[in-house]
């Protein structure tokens, strides 16, 4: 009895082995659990980062600039793709218009579009004037006689008569006169310093 129970589980654990797909009890075949599965399927996306070098702005040299005249040297800055800025400073030790000093060394290494400043000469003003004013112009010498005021008898020109008198001239005096010399002319007649009285 033992020995058939033992037959007969060995012959379901063979047949277990031969076909692994069970059978129901209505001898219906069930199909074996699938062990397979699918990973869900995931998009990697990279970013892509350039490798490229970043761009770089090439310097450029200052040109000497010292000693020229400024409009070279705005010619050399410009050759280089720099600009002026221009000053003047009075000086009588360099010509003028000559560049005297600049802002950027000479050789140094800048970026183009670089403002270079520059100090240009000019004259000095003149200096003030030490020599002493000139004396205010004189009136021309009239040659008048000395002894006769009010009117201009000029001496060497001959004689001199009242107008209006009887005198012959050649020289006539138009009014009165104040006789205060020796009366050459004989025009103050009555002596109280007055000659040619109306």
């Amino acid at each position: 009895m033992v020995l058939a129970a033992l037959l007969l589980l060995l012959g379901v654990v063979a047949l277990s082995d031969d076909d692994p797909t069970p059978t129901s009890a209505s001898g219906q075949t069930t199909p074996a659990p699938s062990t397979t599965f699918s990973l869900p399927t995931v998009a990697t996306t990279l970013a892509t980062t350039s490798t490229a070098p970043p761009t770089t702005i090439e310097k450029v040299a200052v040109p000497r600039l010292v000693g020229l005249r400024l409009a070279r040297a705005k010619a050399s800055l410009a050759d280089q793709g720099l600009t002026a800025k221009v000053t003047y400073k009075a000086t009588a030790r360099y010509p003028a218009g000559t560049v005297i000093s600049q802002s950027r060394t000479a050789g140094a290494d800048v970026l183009p579009d670089t403002t270079v400043s520059l100090v240009v000469a000019k004259a000095p003003p003149p200096p003030p004037s030490t020599a002493p004013p000139a004396p205010p112009p004189t009136a021309p010498a009239r040659n008048c006689h000395p002894s006769y005021e009010g009117d201009c008898l000029k001496v060497g020109i001959g004689d001199y008569d009242c107008a209006g008198g009887s005198g012959n001239g050649p020289n006539y005096v138009p009014g009165t006169v104040r006789v205060v010399g020796p009366d050459e002319f004989d025009l103050d007649r009555d002596g109280d310093g007055w000659g040619c009285e109306p």
